[in-house]
Formats: structure tokens, C-alpha cells, sequence
């Protein structure tokens, strides 16, 4: 504590004023009066740590405040007189550009000190490979792999993982839905029970529930899942001036093609790296022995058998079924079997007979369903 007091002398013909002061003891912290961090990579973590002692003629009470990308531990203590600790001032800055703000001491005898604090973020060299990343045509069911590599050109440990989002924004906007939806959830409940005694028990189950969801939701890293595509594995370190492999998985359940964009998120870079995964599925490969079988000349209502062989020339099982045919032709055959399921290299014959009822040439073509196929396996007959 500072005091202050007034010496006052007086004579016939004046009045003398001297003022005295006198200055209490102080905790005197030396840090330094501006603290630069040069340039980190953005999205990670650089310190600096000082030495500070109190040159002071007092013990010090204090607290330490920042703000962000800037950070300082510890952020309070005490310290005796002569004696010393070490405050790490930590940069972990998320986008690239220059930063600055003060570092606060704030004593115990309510006065404060200031320390500039400069850094610089930048991107380093950490790439992909290739940007786009395309299956070969798989089989329904069956899955494919390949690869990708991640390059860390760099001088630090980048670590990374397999977003679904492109932003952090989509993220954080994503997580304050799902917080809404369990909000809403006990909301829905009070209006339509009320919360009366016997159900005050639930209520509170429901409410903790909520409380542990919320927390669980914002906790959750939001990585990439799909049942399609899947990357191993969708998070990890990489060493400097080196190199991972990732793994893209690739297991369609329709016969069509896919497309979906990951996005790798990774310390040393302000934007996300995407990658566009492609493939396509392809569904059992059933198919006639031949196209098209011609008749000849057959006699009218006088019954004609033949036989038609279906191939599976694919790895998977190929389930089939007659589509019924619609013309006053097409209902003088009869295929049997009309459904069944054709074993991977395996074949299935199919006996036709034939009853014409009418005069004349004809062309008919019967069409055979193949489940997961995007298209019927078709049988012409003249």
C-alpha cells in the first residue's frame, strides 16, 4: 500500500505545503515488455517459455489472461520474493495471417501489467497425392481397395482425420441441431405428461439422458462413416518428411455409381484437403446362352419344347424371376423353372413349351428380373 501525507508550515507572512509519499512494497514480475512467437503452422501448437522472477521487495499473488489463438500456464500462483517459475505461453492459431493481443499480470494489489504478444500463422507443404480416388467396378456385396497417400513435406507432427464435413462451421452447426433434436425430445414429453409426481422420476431420467447426449455430442469429432466407402485409418499422426498410407474401402450395395467426398482434416492447414471417392457396382452378371432362339415352322396348337440355359458368369449369386408377359402371344409359353437362384460360375437350365393358338409369324421377348441388377436378362423367340 502507497501513502501519502502533507507537511505544512506556516509563518507570519506564508504557508509552506511539502508534499510527502511514500511508496510501499511491491511484487514486481519481470516479464518482458513484448514476446513475438514467430510463425507457426496453422492448427498448431507452438510455446515459448519464460523464466519469470519477482524482482519485487514483496510476495506476489497473481492471475495471468490472454486471448485466444494465445494461451499462458499457469494462469495464477504465487511467488515469494527473489524466487522464480516458468509460464509457458502457448499459439495455436486455426486460420493463416498475423496475430496480436496482451498478455495481462494481474497483481493482488489490483494493479496490472501488459506484454504485447505477436505470431504469424502459415500453411506448410502437407498434400495429397491426388485428389480424386476411383474404385475398380466391384461386385454388389464383395469390396474393393485402394490407396492413398497423405505427404507431410513439413518439420512437424501433423496429425489428421477423415471428416464428413468440409468446415468447421458445417460441424458446429450440425452438433446445435442434434442438441436441439434431444432438446426438443423432452419438451415434447412435458407437454404431452405434464411432469406430475409419478412421473417426476422419468423426467429426471430424461433430463440427465439429454445432459449426457448433449455432452457426448459435442465431444464427437464428426468423422467420416458411410456404408459405402470407408478409409483406414480415419485418424493418426504423421511423422515429418513423411508419408501415410491410407486405405479406401470400397463395398457397393446397389448396382450404380457412387460418389462421395471426404475431407482431411490436418494440422499445418487452414482448409480441409478433399478427396472424391468413385466407384461403381456392378450386380450379377446373368445372361442366355444365346439372345435370340428362332422356332422355325410349328404346327398350331401342337405343344413345342425347348430349352434355354442361363449363365452366371459373375462371383455372386444371381436370383432371378420371370416377368409374366402381357400379350395374347406371350401367354402360349410356359418357362419353368420361373425363379430360382444361379450359383457363381454356375448355370440353370430353363424348359420352354410353347402352344400356339393362332396363325402366323410372331417375336416375342421375355423378360428374366435379376434382383440388385439394374437390368432384366431378356430372351428373344421368332
Amino acid at each position: 500500500q502507497d501513502y501519502f501525507h502533507q507537511l505544512i508550515c506556516v509563518t507570519e507572512r506564508e504557508e509552506l505545503v511539502v508534499p510527502i509519499r511514500a511508496i510501499g512494497a511491491r511484487a514486481i514480475l519481470d516479464f518482458p515488455d513484448q514476446l513475438d512467437l514467430l510463425e507457426c503452422p496453422v492448427k498448431y501448437s507452438s510455446q515459448k517459455t519464460l523464466l519469470v522472477r519477482n524482482l519485487g521487495n514483496r510476495a506476489a499473488g497473481y492471475r495471468i489472461s490472454t486471448q485466444r489463438p494465445f494461451s499462458v500456464i499457469p494462469a495464477m500462483g504465487t511467488l515469494g520474493i527473489g524466487d522464480a517459475v516458468q509460464v509457458t505461453v502457448g499459439f495455436e492459431p486455426l486460420k493463416a495471417g498475423d496475430y496480436s493481443a496482451s498478455l495481462v499480470v494481474h497483481y493482488d494489489t489490483g494493479e496490472d501489467t501488459l506484454t504485447s504478444l505477436h505470431g504469424t500463422a502459415v500453411d506448410v507443404r502437407i498434400r495429397l497425392d491426388r485428389n480424386t480416388v476411383t474404385a475398380e467396378k466391384t461386385y454388389i456385396t464383395l469390396s474393393n481397395r485402394t490407396t492413398v497417400l497423405i505427404h507431410n513435406l513439413s518439420d512437424i507432427t501433423a496429425r489428421f482425420q477423415w471428416k464428413a464435413l468440409d468446415t468447421q462451421e458445417e460441424e458446429d452447426q450440425l452438433k446445435l441441431r442434434l442438441c436441439q433434436q434431444e432438446k426438443d425430445k423432452l419438451y415434447d414429453f412435458v407437454r404431452e405428461y405434464g411432469v406430475d409426481t409419478t412421473r417426476r422420476e422419468r423426467f429426471a431420467l430424461l433430463a440427465r439422458t439429454l445432459q449426457s447426449e448433449r455432452a457426448r455430442v459435442r465431444g464427437d469429432p464428426v468423422l467420416f462413416c458411410s456404408d459405402i466407402f470407408s478409409l483406414e485409418p480415419k485418424e493418426g499422426e504423421i511423422r515429418p518428411n513423411c508419408s501415410a498410407e491410407i486405405s479406401v474401402f470400397f463395398k457397393p450395395q446397389e448396382a450404380r455409381v457412387y460418389e462421395q467426398t471426404v475431407y482431411c482434416e490436418i494440422s499445418g492447414r487452414e482448409t480441409r484437403l478433399p478427396l472424391l471417392l468413385t466407384g461403381e457396382g456392378v450386380g450379377p452378371q446373368l445372361h442366355f446362352n444365346f439372345q435370340e432362339l428362332d422356332f422355325g415352322e410349328v404346327f398350331v396348337r401342337a405343344t413345342h419344347r425347348y430349352e434355354a440355359i442361363l449363365l452366371n458368369s459373375g462371383p455372386i449369386e444371381a436370383p432371378f424371376s420371370l416377368v409374366p408377359p402381357s400379350t395374347a402371344m406371350g401367354s402360349c409359353f410356359t418357362f419353368l423353372p420361373q425363379e430360382g437362384i444361379v450359383a457363381p460360375d454356375r448355370l440353370q437350365a430353363i424348359r420352354i413349351s410353347f402352344c400356339p393358338t393362332v396363325l402366323g409369324e410372331f417375336k416375342e421377348e421375355f423378360r428374366f428380373r435379376v434382383t440388385d441388377s439394374p437390368k432384366p436378362v431378356t430372351l428373344t423367340i421368332r
